[in-house]
């Protein structure tokens, strides 16, 4: 199996303003842009600099407003024969969209994200509208990841949260992973794991969690990003996606109102690491605390209804899929929880 991993990789305050540099050093001077709805009106000036001053040539530009697989496949025909690569430039919509199109014409993307509500921007995955429902379809890795560690600093502090929230996914889908090769003999790839934990410590272990601090942000980036690329060594999404993401998915379904995914996630990670054991249970619970994410949920809390709705239905989120929501008598637990513990009080309505 060939596992591919982003070979330019760019994580700093102002690394916007080198875009055009990095590209040349990879030999992109001939390049799509594919920005996100409302990017371009925001970054044009400082992107264009950088392209002009290292000769960036772009030869075709698009604004993803949607992730509908069929606009994706006219903008594969639509794209010209110059093109060397495909610069994304915006939130998780773009990213994918930008993704799939470099996947069926084998040009290598750099993704760079203006938020980083989750790990799309670095995994091998693209979510897309497929006859009007939501796949997650397997794509390329990204060939470059740049982030502009102050440009993710100011963007409104739910997109951080809700990518801190993606992060707490990562303790309980190891957890599942393991569990399903107990129950049914699916093979877990070690160093997929060891590159999800260790990726997770690092931002657990960090002592300023302060989301005006640069350095932290970095931290947060780079997590995110090493579970995207366990993923592509693992060859699916099992190390940063489990029971947590059946229920998050199950929500969407059901809420009125659905929140973002981070959010659902985090919140949901920290119901199950209660079923998984105490390690997962305290390591959640500790940092879902000390990260300030609990306190921002307490402003933006999920119904409580909804999510007791999506715990039952997330078993039927995906055939095949065993995790810890499979283990008898896990429903009844779960929703004891939901209503007697402390910190789910909080975090819902």
């Amino acid at each position: 199996m060939e596992i591919l991993i982003p070979s330019l990789l760019r994580i700093k305050p102002n690394a916007l303003f080198k875009i055009g540099k990095y590209l040349r050093l990879c030999g992109y001077t001939e390049v799509s842009v594919i920005y996100g709805e409302g990017i371009k009106d925001l970054f044009y000036s400082t992107i264009e600099i950088s392209f002009a001053s290292s000769e960036i040539k772009v030869v075709y530009e698009e604004i993803a407003l949607s992730s509908n697989i069929d606009e994706a496949f006219t903008t594969t025909k639509k794209m010209p024969k110059s093109v060397k690569a495909i610069v994304a430039i915006g939130g998780g919509k773009a990213l994918d969209y930008s993704k799939f199109v470099g996947h069926i014409l084998h040009l290598p993307v750099i993704s760079v994200p203006t938020v980083i509500s989750n790990d799309g921007f670095a995994s091998p995955l693209s979510s897309m509208d497929v006859d009007g429902k939501k796949k997650t379809l397997k794509t390329r890795i990204p060939h470059g990841v740049i982030v502009d560690t102050e440009i993710i600093r100011k963007a409104p502090e739910r997109f951080i949260y809700s990518g801190i929230g993606d992060l707490f996914c990562k303790v309980t889908s190891i957890f599942d992973w393991k569990l399903s090769y107990k129950k049914t003999g699916e093979i877990v790839n070690d160093f997929a794991t060891v590159i999800c934990k260790n990726a997770v410590d690092t931002f657990i272990y960090y002592h300023n969690k302060d989301l005006n601090n640069t350095e932290y942000i970095g931290i947060i980036v780079s997590s995110l990003l090493m579970t995207g690329i366990a993923m592509e060594i693992a060859g699916s999404s099992r190390p940063a996606s489990g029971s947590e993401h059946l229920i998050s998915h199950a929500y969407d379904k059901i809420a009125a109102k659905p929140s973002m995914h981070g959010l659902q996630t985090g919140v949901a990670s920290y119901a199950v690491s209660y079923l998984q054991g105490s390690q997962s249970y305290e390591q959640l619970k500790n940092i879902i605390q000390k990260s300030n994410f609990l306190d921002f949920m307490s402003k933006n809390p999920l119904n409580k209804e909804d999510f007791k709705k999506a715990v039952l239905y997330a078993p039927e989120m995906k055939e095949n899929y065993y995790t810890i929501l499979s283990e008898k008598d896990s429903a009844d637990k779960i929703m004891d929880f939901i209503e007697n513990d402390e910190y789910m009080k909080i975090m819902m309505v």
